[in-house]
């Protein structure tokens, strides 16, 4: 994981998304951050913008990651669809 996705990904929770920064760390699920199925569907949608990986077939299981695992699942996607 880049230091810049996972700045991005933040950047996106936190301003986007309006998510307490205060709450935020590196073992704080989405979920944990009340973050409800709407902003999880808003998230996918700025996350595909941002960085061109489409999370949408993971939209229900999103609130459950951490901000490094949801960098790891953005890379691995991205990993995946360059290789298609």
């Amino acid at each position: 994981m880049t230091a810049s996705l996972h700045a991005t990904l933040t950047r996106i929770v936190v301003e986007d998304l309006e998510a307490d920064a205060d709450g935020l760390t590196d073992e704080s699920t989405l979920a944990a951050l009340d973050l409800d199925s709407l902003a999880i569907a808003e998230l996918v949608i700025r996350i595909k913008e941002e960085t061109g990986a489409d999370l949408g077939s993971e939209e229900t299981s999103l609130g459950e990651l951490t901000i490094p695992a949801l960098a790891q699942l953005v890379t691995t996607t991205l990993d995946g669809e360059k290789s298609v």
